[in-house]
């Protein structure tokens, strides 16, 4: 059996640290963890603690930054593959086992990943990573691969010299990269893998110099040279999108600019709900989830939703439905909402939260 070693880089407290950690021990057995803590933060050591009797390795204290306490994980845990979480990354459930029945199907691939949900500062879905797509010639001129989703051969790795420690940004992206250029085979599952925080201090949000140079060296070395100028642009022009103010202006921008974009699980990248749209939720919180409210941007009287496990609607407001589920929802299970819109009444998703 393929086993996981896992590198948990710690810069500061997350609240979601929690649920990252819960998740990759709720994948079950041959996956090792090391938690690379430079935070000094007292609640990163309290919750490391509740976990002592499982994590491989743990750190408490400075280190080069991130890709170095990446690395500084991996060589101290031991596994055949490789994967990091950030603190506001969380696997979901059996998402390692859909990693296992790919490699058991062909036991030479090097590279397999997935989908990612996509979490807002609250734990509430808001969509899915509209830029992830099968592995291709894009992945030279795109981030077409999430990296909390993304699962890869050690040896592979480190055949073309593992993660780069001068790298603060595109470190994920550069690493692809190589291994696509030195003829890793990629895989790719239509799943989602994990869930992971887009939120306003999220770092690739960002478009300070440093990542600016990154991104430039990085499109300029690898990308078509006809397809330089327009891939800086867009990642331009989204991190600005993402940096406005006010609010209800920034989601007005983001919907435009993403209006054109590709459609995951029927749902739209400006959240559009398309036919055969479905919502793939879950969580790791100790007390079992009993409802959740759909939220968006219009009336939702054409919307009717059924789901796995068996839910009901119970009640829809001007632009939400409240949704009542048959059994509570444990944490490590998944729950599939399935939607439909009528076809006269377009409506876009906004977001998905649990009830407390």
């Amino acid at each position: 059996m393929p086993t996981f070693a896992f590198s948990v880089p710690v810069g500061s407290w997350h609240p979601f640290l929690a649920a990252s950690l819960a998740s990759l021990r709720a994948q079950g057995a041959g996956v090792s963890v090391a938690l690379l803590d430079a935070s000094g933060d007292p609640r990163v050591k309290a919750l490391a603690d509740l976990h002592d009797d499982w994590l491989a390795y743990r750190r408490h204290g400075p280190d080069g930054g991130q890709s170095d306490a990446i690395i500084e994980g991996w060589q101290h845990v031991q596994g055949d593959w490789l994967g990091w979480l950030n603190a506001d990354d969380i696997l979901m459930p059996g998402a390692l086992d859909k990693v296992r029945s790919r490699l058991a199907q062909d036991s030479s691939l090097d590279v397999v990943y997935g989908h990612s949900s996509i979490i807002d500062e609250t734990g509430a879905m808001t969509g899915y990573h509209f830029n992830v797509e099968p592995p291709g010639p894009r992945l030279l001129q795109a981030g077409i691969i999430s990296q909390p989703s993304c699962f890869f051969r050690r040896s592979a790795c480190e055949g073309i010299g593992g993660v780069n420690p001068d790298l603060h940004y595109v470190m994920d992206w550069d690493l692809w990269i190589r291994m696509y250029e030195a003829d890793a085979k990629f895989d790719f599952v239509d799943a989602p893998l994990s869930m992971v925080l887009w939120g306003e201090d999220t770092k690739t949000a960002s478009l300070n110099k440093r990542r600016r140079s990154e991104l430039q060296d990085i499109i300029n070395r690898h990308a078509p040279p006809e397809a330089r100028t327009g891939t800086f642009r867009a990642f331009v022009v989204h991190a600005a999108a993402d940096r406005m103010w006010p609010a209800g202006l920034r989601e007005k921008l983001r919907r435009r600019l993403r209006r054109s974009g590709p459609t995951v699980f029927g749902v739209r990248a400006d959240g559009l709900v398309q036919p055969g749209a479905s919502l793939i939720l879950a969580h790791y919180d100790d007390a079992p989830k009993t409802g959740l409210t759909l939220e968006f941007d219009c009336p939702a009287t054409g919307v009717n939703v059924n789901g796995t496990p068996k839910l009901e609607a119970v009640g829809k407001t001007s632009s939400s439905i409240e949704i009542r589920l048959a059994r509570p929802l444990p944490a490590n299970e998944t729950l599939r909402v399935n939607l439909s819109a009528a076809p006269n009444h377009p409506v876009r998703f906004l977001r998905a939260a649990w009830q407390v």
